[in-house]
């Protein structure tokens, strides 16, 4: 499932950085970065990390406590929330 990254202008202004996989679904999306070199370089960063660093258990107040500050995603990037599903 080969994918890419995109350098998108945030609506907010600045930069940031779609993670799309091979069907062209949206992964991820970085905070928004102030210019594309700033962007850029966190590029460089995530791909050594993501090539290189261990995956840890985390837990929902650590998400909690990043989602509150700056990593707070884009809604209107990410579109709208999945329809609910009934199971049963």
């Amino acid at each position: 499932m080969a994918g890419h990254l995109e350098l998108v202008d945030a609506p907010d202004g600045g930069y940031r950085v779609l993670m799309v996989d091979g069907e062209d679904t949206l992964m991820g999306l970085s905070k928004r970065y102030s210019s594309k070199r700033e962007a850029v370089r966190a590029v460089e960063a995530l791909r050594e990390v993501a090539g290189t660093g261990l995956l840890r258990q985390g837990s929902a107040d650590r998400y909690a406590l990043l989602e509150s500050e700056e990593f707070m995603m884009d809604r209107t990037l990410a579109g709208p929330a999945p329809a609910q599903v009934e199971v049963g």
